[in-house]
């Protein structure tokens, strides 16, 4: 059996009894109906009762993918420090209530397509060099698709695409040239 979610526009849910199907086999045309006491609503219970699984694999995976640290920082925790600042404490900071931080790797790297944090415009460039000028902060070069080129942009002022391309390899290779 198949399931489908249905949307019912706000204009029409007061009207609303049941859904037509249409369907069609071997050159044959056939209808049925189903009335709304006879549906199944998308709700909270619902989602709990046929796919907690799929809840419980995403929690694990967003446990495991990130790193629970305790808001009042974690005393003669028995599990290694995953870091300076972080613990993983899933059993002695069970009762307290934890602040999860995503584990994500935002180091800017040549090869990574980025934009302008907040940007609206849509610019992206991919790195083609990382320095940093006499102490100041951290900058980097880039080309976009147009082939424009970009000097002299403030890393910190980036994100990631969470694209990246091979350029460093290409960058080698003609510096070897």
């Amino acid at each position: 059996m198949s399931k489908y979610i249905v949307e019912i526009k706000p204009e029409y849910e007061d009207s609303f009894k049941g859904l037509m199907i249409l369907g069609a086999k071997d050159s044959n045309l056939f209808v049925d109906t189903l009335a709304v006491e006879d549906l199944e609503e998308l709700n909270s219970d619902y989602i709990n009762e046929h796919y907690g699984d799929l809840q419980d694999t995403a929690y694990q995976k967003g446990f495991e993918d990130g790193k629970a640290v305790h808001d009042k920082g974690c005393e003669g925790c028995k599990y290694a420090e995953m870091g300076s600042d972080t613990t993983i404490c899933a059993e002695c900071c069970n009762g307290y209530s934890n602040q999860w931080t995503a584990k994500t790797d935002n180091k800017i790297e040549v090869g990574d397509e980025v934009e302008w944090d907040n940007d609206f415009t849509g610019d992206r460039f991919i790195v083609t060099r990382i320095y940093q000028p006499y102490g100041k902060k951290e900058q980097c070069d880039g080309i976009d698709d147009d082939g424009d080129v970009y000097r002299a942009v403030l890393i910190e002022s980036l994100v990631k695409t969470g694209r990246h391309f091979d350029i460093e390899s290409i960058l080698e290779d003609m510096r070897n040239d």
